[in-house]
């Protein structure tokens, strides 16, 4: 197969979407040939020699809709590229969608977010495949959904136990946006202090957007209360390739998003071995595997009583119990949501879909 991937940023230093880099070695191979359409090239060393790279730039809206037609008709016409997988953005199936047609080639879509708007369900109309981590992941109903799991690199996310001659410490990665609710967290962290523990917090993560300048503020403003003075720290953006040492110092990871979708922080928390406690909807099912147990690692969304309750009890168990809970999130993962594992089954899907079957 020959696969062109759309997606917005190649990077390996990205702190979003540095993961993906990892992806596109893991589709490479299994193809002939991969190449990538972004609107961003950054750091590519690490990809193998069957990859190359296209970078549409993010200046003007008309000179990137040329950019990718020129680049869609390079692959699609004159190199004969067989499939168009488009990464979380549905934009971009609406602009592959012709030129993959008339060149007879597949399109598809990976996408896991609970929002739903018109976008979305024009390309769900349009791909061969749509391809998710969840049910929860993509709530278009849709029979060319496939649930496939999420693609963490376990090699990667391989760390020891956190440092026992430090006062513990929670850990929250992801936007700090609305969406992921850090207001909660801190709510929780507070009751925690004020019951005796000794325990900080960090928070990783960039925001982007004015709504999200306004969490910061708000986060920053909570911070500054005696009762959380000099224990939260907000490192902002942090590479992928750096984020390990972020999860390394955990003694829980945090996961209080509004979203619904099965977040990959959550996952990447379970690879390193750290006990994770969730709000999200997707999480009860990722979680099943601990039977009873999972319910130990789920609370209600915006309750941070019930928040803090989950993480005490976790901070009572002796390090034997937390190590061994550890082991079972990680092989959680290793059953469902392994990279490798992803990639492999994302090209036998595609190659088996008879290109076309989108509207």
């Amino acid at each position: 197969m020959r696969l062109l991937l759309l997606t917005q940023v190649i990077d390996a230093d990205d702190a979003v979407l540095g993961f993906f880099s990892r992806w596109v070695r893991g589709l490479a191979r299994h193809c002939e040939r991969v190449r990538v359409v972004a609107l961003d090239v950054g750091r590519t060393d690490d990809l193998p020699a069957n990859v190359d790279c296209r970078e549409i730039g993010r200046r003007g809206v008309v000179r990137r809709y040329l950019r990718y037609r020129a680049a869609l008709r390079e692959a699609l016409e004159e190199e004969g590229f067989d499939a168009v997988l488009a990464h979380m953005v549905p934009r971009y199936v609406l602009v592959a969608r012709r030129p993959a047609r008339r060149a007879g080639a597949g399109l598809f879509l990976w996408y896991t977010h609970a929002g739903v708007d018109r976008r979305l369900r024009l390309a769900v109309e349009q791909v061969d495949r749509v391809f998710t981590a969840s049910a929860e992941s993509m709530r278009v109903p849709t029979q060319r959904c496939v649930v496939t799991g999420h693609g963490i690199d376990l090699g990667h996310f391989d760390v020891g136990e956190a440092p026992s001659d430090e006062p513990p410490r929670l850990l929250s990665v992801g936007r700090l946006t609305p969406r992921k609710d850090p207001l909660t967290i801190l709510e929780a962290l507070a009751l925690l202090r004020g019951r005796g523990f000794e325990l900080g917090l960090d928070l990783v993560g960039p925001g982007m957007t004015r709504a999200d300048s306004q969490t910061l503020t708000e986060v920053r403003a909570r911070i500054a209360r005696p009762d959380l003075a000099g224990c939260v720290a907000l490192h902002g953006a942090v590479p992928y390739r750096e984020v390990v040492d972020v999860y390394r110092r955990a003694v829980c990871v945090v996961n209080a998003s509004l979203t619904g979708s099965l977040d990959k922080t959550l996952l990447e928390a379970m690879a390193c071995r750290r006990p994770v406690v969730s709000c999200s909807d997707a999480a009860a099912g990722v979680l099943a595997p601990l039977g009873e147990e999972a319910e130990q690692l789920l609370f209600e969304t915006g309750r941070p009583e019930e928040l803090a309750g989950r993480i005490e009890s976790l901070l009572r168990l002796a390090s034997e119990e937390r190590a061994l809970l550890g082991g079972r999130l990680r092989a959680i993962v290793r059953e469902g949501h392994e990279v490798d594992g992803l990639m492999m089954r994302l090209v036998r899907e595609m190659e088996a879909a008879p290109a076309g079957a989108g509207t």
